[in-house]
């Protein structure tokens, strides 16, 4: 049965009455729970809630901010308890509860970045000799596009690197399906047996990766992808982030933006990691 309050006074301290400023700031209580956490910066007088909630967002930083987010809503959930059900922590131990909690969350993120470093380190030992590396740039405005291309050998050194414009395209997703098909094509003219294509658009890669029919807008383009699988011994599509795809990306907008088409081989990664041309086969 809840508990029906006779007056608004706080539950914690008893001293004046209970606002949400009173409750995540002045109580007395709180007050202790912010020390332990080492959080006195907090305070900061002659300031309402909302402002005093968008001092601390400015001024700490985003660790800060997530274990002072941690401990509004502990603060809050043991206020409820207090109130609702009559079960009453001291401050030391809401301390404890919400460091442990900050601990968990810590830990929960320290495995989602070993579980993605381990899954990135995988793919890449199971990948083939030769791989394409492609990416797309969009304009919607002229309804144009760009495909960059990057093509690696296993030691992950660029080789070659083509680019190509594209009129009436519908979309961003056109776009990359284009630039995909590109891909396939590219090796079927470097003569590979073998090929992993790479790209940084989930979307295109799962139906590449797919045998069954896509019936979406890009449906033709995927059907022209898998129509190549046939001319290779082997062929992988595989996703990446795009900030492991900046080569084939930078490729694609300089090329939209710039108008020019080319194709080179021989490339090697500058100091800065941008791609340097060894050996212009072409530009159109």
């Amino acid at each position: 049965m809840r508990t029906v309050m006779a007056e608004d006074r706080c539950l914690r301290c008893g001293q004046e009455g209970e606002d949400s400023f009173h409750v995540f700031y002045l109580c007395p209580t709180t007050k202790e729970i912010w020390s332990h956490l080492n959080f006195s910066w907090i305070f900061n007088s002659h300031m309402d809630t909302w402002s005093w909630l968008t001092w601390v967002f400015s001024q700490g930083t985003n660790e800060q901010c997530r274990n002072f987010c941690c401990g509004l809503w502990s603060i809050w959930t043991n206020r409820n308890k207090l109130l609702y059900e009559n079960r009453s922590n001291a401050s030391w131990d809401i301390s404890k509860q919400i460091q442990s909690y900050i601990l968990e969350l810590e830990g929960s993120r320290e495995r989602v970045l070993i579980e993605g470093t381990s899954a990135r380190s995988r793919q890449s030992s199971q990948r083939g000799k030769n791989a394409i590396f492609f990416d797309a740039a969009f304009d919607l405005k002229n309804s144009r596009s760009a495909s960059g291309l990057v093509v690696c050998n296993e030691e992950g050194k660029i080789v070659a690197a083509k680019s190509t414009l594209h009129e009436d395209i519908a979309s961003p997703f056109t776009a990359e399906a284009v630039a995909g098909l590109q891909a396939a094509r590219l090796g079927i003219q470097l003569g590979f047996h073998t090929l992993d294509i790479i790209g940084d658009s989930r979307t295109v890669i799962t139906k590449c990766q797919n045998t069954s029919r896509d019936k979406s807008k890009i449906g033709a383009i995927i059907s022209d992808i898998q129509s190549l699988k046939d001319q290779y011994r082997r062929i992988r599509f595989y996703f990446i982030p795009r900030s492991e795809n900046k080569e084939a990306h930078s490729l694609a907008r300089e090329t939209l933006k710039k108008g020019g088409e080319q194709y080179l081989e021989g490339e090697t990664r500058s100091s800065r990691g941008e791609m340097v041309p060894n050996h212009r086969v072409s530009s159109e």
